[in-house]
This record gives C-alpha cells, structure tokens and sequence, in this order.
C-alpha cells in the first residue's frame, strides 16, 4: 500500500475499529504519525480496550493486529495495548505525540486522565529520589 496520509489511515481503518466493540482508543504514534516514516518504518497503534481480562485482551489484540494488518495489506504493524502497557512514559509519550485516529466516547476522557496522572506520579518519584533530571 502507497505512504498514507494520517487522515487516510483513519478513515480506511474506522471500520476496522467500530466492528469490534471493545476498541475504545486507537493512537497512531512513532515515524508515520510524525511524517519522518522511512523504508524501515512500521505502522506503530496504542489502543484501549473496554476490557479487564487479560486473556481476552491478548486475543482481542490478535484479532485487530490481523484485521490491521490484512486491511493496509502490511506486516509492518506494530501494536501497544494501553490496558497492559508496562511504563507510565511510553503511555504518556503515545497520548502527548500520538495521533488519535479512532474514539468510541466516553474512553479518552476517562483514559486519558489516568495515563497522565500515572505519568505524573512516576516522573515525581523519580525525580525525589534524583532518577531523572527536571
């Protein structure tokens, strides 16, 4: 598939995303949201799952990255599920730089806040304990 534009992942992968009910965020981060991809670049997705279970997340994870994958006819995806993303920074990092490109309401109102709030408390123990410069 050609370079796509943001605006042209998201329109051709929302309906990817609105058949499956649990999707609640999807963010499209690293070179192809900052337009610097190049011939080793990869499609890089955070999504947020209405859903607790981690058995269920893990396949419901398969089954976009699969749907991903076969729709911009690509192996090049990667994908971070914010649920159970280890690191307060790289979630942080995915909602400050990331593009947002699908959102099922209410999820980034109450997603959001907690990313940042959790980011936030970690920076500060870091920086108490002299782990990381301001």
């Amino acid at each position: 598939m050609k370079d796509l534009s943001i605006k042209e992942i998201s329109q051709i992968l929302s309906p990817v995303f609105r058949s499956l009910k649990k999707v609640g965020l999807v963010y499209l981060f690293g070179s192809t949201a900052e337009n610097k991809k190049g011939p080793m670049s990869d499609y890089d997705f955070a999504v947020y799952f209405a859903e607790k279970n981690k058995k269920k997340i893990f396949d419901l994870r398969c089954e976009l990255m699969d749907k991903i994958s076969r729709t911009l006819k690509t192996d090049k995806v990667d994908l971070v599920v914010l649920n159970v993303a280890e690191g307060p920074e790289l979630k942080y990092n995915i909602i400050k730089e990331g593009k947002l490109i699908f959102e099922r309401e209410p999820y980034k109102v109450l997603i959001e806040p907690k990313i940042l709030n959790e980011y936030f408390d970690f920076h500060s123990l870091l920086l108490r304990h002299n782990l990381t410069k301001a």
